[in-house]
This record gives C-alpha cells, sequence and structure tokens, in this order.
C-alpha cells in the first residue's frame, strides 16, 4: 500500500457507511442468535424491513449555478453548434454509420 493509496482512503466519505453499521449490526446480532436463522435469504428480508430515517445525515441543499460564459465555453458551444448544422445538412451524407470501419493503431519501438 502506498502513501497516495493512503491519502486516497482516508479522504473518502466513509461516515456513513460506518453509522449505518454501528446501527445495524447490533440489531443483526440480535435478530440471528434470537431466531432461527439458517439462510440468508431471512437476513436479506430483515434488511429491507429496516429503516434508516434520521440515522443518516441531511443531504446538502442542491445548488444551482448560473451559466457565466467565458470564452472557452463560447468557442466550445459555437463549434458545437456549427458541427452539428454541418453534418445534419449534407446531401449525401459524408459521414454514413454504416460505412465507418474502426481500426486500431499499433506502436512498434524501432
Amino acid at each position: 500500500v502506498t502513501g497516495e493509496t493512503i491519502k486516497w482512503a482516508e479522504g473518502l466519505p466513509l461516515q456513513p457507511c460506518l453509522r449505518l453499521m454501528q446501527h445495524l449490526l447490533p440489531q443483526l446480532e440480535q435478530f440471528c442468535t434470537s431466531g432461527n436463522v439458517n439462510d440468508e435469504t431471512i437476513v436479506v428480508d430483515f434488511l429491507k424491513t429496516t429503516t434508516m430515517v434520521g440515522l443518516l445525515p441531511v443531504p446538502h441543499p442542491i445548488l444551482i449555478r448560473k451559466y457565466q460564459q467565458n470564452e472557452f465555453t463560447s468557442l466550445w458551444f459555437t463549434t458545437y453548434i456549427w458541427g452539428v448544422i454541418y453534418l445534419r445538412n449534407q446531401n449525401p451524407p459524408y459521414f454514413d454509420a454504416q460505412h465507418i470501419r474502426l481500426f486500431t493503431i499499433s506502436y512498434v519501438d524501432a
């Protein structure tokens, strides 16, 4: 395990999963020891009937951002629109999907 992997793993948002496990593990252990649990479908049915309401954190509100035009997005949008207009108005279409063949390029060290 490298230092980058450890740093990446520490940045993962695992709090909801850990909170869920801390809540469900005692319930699941009690359910399995108190009853005749001999099949995993019984455990899955038990997990389907449990609720997580109030356990997990409230999600953040969705932020709506207004589009702020800049030269790069404007250039991309203009190029995209003109490309669509060009390709839709070809007669006959030069880029027929039935006649396109894909190929791979292999590099050989010389």
